[in-house]
């Protein structure tokens, strides 16, 4: 028998599925939304009447008669929320706004310094809350990070120790998600909706804010006992060689024979970006079923973005954090 966590799991599947295929089709009755779901009518209606009473779904207008009843159609509402994405990126904030359509509707970059880096982020925060609802928050960081505490930040260690998701919790009464910039781009690559499933992936960037990678293992992101899986800036003691190619060549070669992924992706950076080089030096010697596909892509950012959207469905923030919770 299933256990009532698994249960709720596949609820919030379900719920984030539907809400899913809406975005898609915007107005539509719940047959039509039965038809692009793996679940029947009974449990479509069970998400639509629970998104209606909460809010986040609208009744609209009746479908045109086909010589029957005439069907509801439903919409989302798109005011409902909105998500807030906040990315540390190099010494710039840069924050988008999303309504509950996964819409951007406003974004915006801030430069910030490092002593005062908190103080800035908060600031930004409450510029989007006093105008938009904003239900759930989500900031990326270049730095260790573990169940929403800073672990180590190499740029910034005065932060070290700090609960920062647990701080915005309470300072906002939101939803809050905290989490590696890289593990979140190796969420956000693998879900990309045009892209083929990639379980077993890695991206890379060497440059915005160091070095640094992301790893998904047979669909899992790899974070390790305390978040520092990926921090491949250690794997010597010099930090920050980058500019040449046999270091990260280096560091590729390492993934490549602890990881065996099926693709990597290379970020462009504004330090580097000679990839072909790195990856022929890193392959060199190792067996052809080993050498993996490798790309470059520009999508650092909305790769990103989407990596915090999977994170919010699996978790269930579409969801509103009621009175009760906080």
């Amino acid at each position: 028998m299933l256990n009532q966590r698994a249960l709720e799991s596949i609820r919030s599947k379900n719920f984030s599925d539907l809400l899913e295929v809406m975005r898609k089709k915007g107005m539509c009755s719940l047959s039509q939304i039965t038809a692009k779901m793996d679940v029947g009518l009974t449990t479509v209606k069970k998400c639509v009447e629970e998104g209606v009473k909460c809010g986040m779904i609208l009744p609209g207008e009746a479908a045109d008669s086909t010589g029957g009843r005439k069907a509801q159609q439903f919409f989302i509402n798109a005011k409902y929320q909105y998500y807030l994405i906040v990315i540390t990126d190099n010494n710039d904030l840069i924050c988008k706004i999303y309504d509950f359509n996964k819409r951007c509707v406003e974004e915006t970059q801030k430069t910030f310094s490092m002593p005062l880096y908190y103080q800035t982020l908060c600031d930004e925060i409450d510029a989007f809350t006093v105008r938009y609802e904003v239900g759930t928050i989500c900031l990326s960081l270049p730095c260790v990070i573990k169940s929403g505490r800073v672990v180590d930040w190499y740029y910034n260690p005065e932060l070290q120790g700090f609960d920062i998701q647990g701080a915005l919790e309470k300072r906002f009464g939101v939803h809050v998600v905290v989490q590696n910039d890289m593990k979140l781009t190796v969420l956000g690559a693998e879900a990309r909706p045009e892209g083929e499933p990639t379980p077993n992936l890695v991206t890379a960037q060497f440059g915005h804010n160091g070095i640094g990678v992301g790893e998904l293992v047979n669909g899992r992101v790899l974070e390790g006992h305390s978040g520092f899986a990926g921090e491949v800036g250690y794997i010597q003691d010099i930090r920050k060689n980058i500019m040449g190619t046999s270091y990260l060549a280096k560091i590729v070669r390492s993934v490549i024979i602890c990881i065996n992924p099926q693709k990597i992706i290379f970020y462009h950076s504004q330090r580097q970006n000679n990839f072909p080089r790195i990856f022929e030096e890193a392959i060199r010697g190792l067996p052809g079923y080993a050498v993996p596909e490798y790309v470059i892509s520009d999508e650092y950012l909305q790769d990103i973005t989407v990596g915090f959207f999977k994170v919010i469905d699996e978790k269930g923030y579409f969801k509103k954090e009621s009175k009760s919770d906080e």
